[in-house]
């Protein structure tokens, strides 16, 4: 050890001799290695950050789902009502005579109810040519009748029920009969046909005739038993038991003329 000492130049010594001093200087009570890291203020600040974050993108994504959603729903209830426009329409044109509901005079259209269980029926007639007339088979009969279901959601769903003397296809069963759910989502619907209300002869002014005489036929003033008119109103469906009112409903009003009339054999 003295020998390596001696050896050493004095610039030597003094560089062994410092690292020597920084080696103690460190191994004093206190002194420790410089170490990098995060401060518990520093964590915390960040997990705040990145809850909010989180919380942003929760929000943002459910928003997302729920408007999509919203615009489902929507579009089922076009779906709905276009649905019921295409059947219905086609039963009413197709029909021969409207059997229910009974017209109503126009005065007492707005005291009307809306429709709970039935809602309407009709009665069409389709020759049978492989049938010779006057037999009273040359004539078969069709009855369709639209009626109402409680859904789970409160809504109402439109069952069409139909009973004919025509088979469904070639040798197939008759009378034929069938039930079939067209659409849902309703919430309310009015279905009717207008009369005139009976004339008073105490209301004639002048001539007590002159009105009668003038009176405007229904295809004309559009009332009378071969115009249907309706009035449905189309919700959202939520497909649970928890009640929900629909802000914007779909109402629809519109009417449908019976083309046909009843057919009879002439014997």
């Amino acid at each position: 050890m003295v020998g390596d000492w001696k050896t050493c130049t004095g610039r030597d010594v003094s560089k062994k001799v410092t690292a020597n001093f920084n080696t103690l200087l460190y191994m004093l009570p206190g002194k420790t290695e410089k170490k990098y890291g995060f401060t518990l203020l520093e964590v915390i600040i960040g997990m705040c950050i990145l809850v909010i974050l989180l919380f942003a993108a929760y929000n943002i994504f459910f928003a997302e789902v729920r408007s999509i959603r919203k615009a489902l729903e929507h579009v089922s209830v076009n779906e709905n009502a276009r649905l019921f426009l295409a059947r219905f329409g086609n039963d009413i044109r197709n029909a021969n005579w409207l059997d229910f509901p009974t017209p109503t005079v126009r005065e007492g259209v707005a005291k009307l109810l809306p429709a709970m269980d039935k809602v309407c029926a009709f009665t069409s007639q389709v020759f049978d040519f492989s049938i010779k007339p006057p037999d009273s088979k040359f004539i078969k009969t069709i009855k369709i009748e639209w009626k109402m279901k409680k859904a789970i959601d409160g809504t109402w769903d439109l069952y069409r029920d139909v009973e004919s003397e025509v088979p469904a296809s070639t040798g197939g069963q008759s009378p034929y009969k069938a039930s079939r759910k067209v659409c849902g989502g309703v919430k309310e619907i009015f279905v009717y046909s207008e009369i005139k209300k009976p004339v008073k002869f105490s209301s004639f002014p002048g001539l007590p005739l002159k009105n009668l005489l003038v009176y405007e036929p229904y295809e004309i003033d559009g009332t009378g038993p071969y115009l249907v008119h309706v009035r449905i109103t189309f919700v959202r469906q939520t497909g649970s038991t928890k009640k929900f009112d629909d802000p914007f409903p779909f109402t629809l009003r519109t009417c449908f003329a019976v083309r046909g009339k009843l057919n009879c054999v002439n014997p």
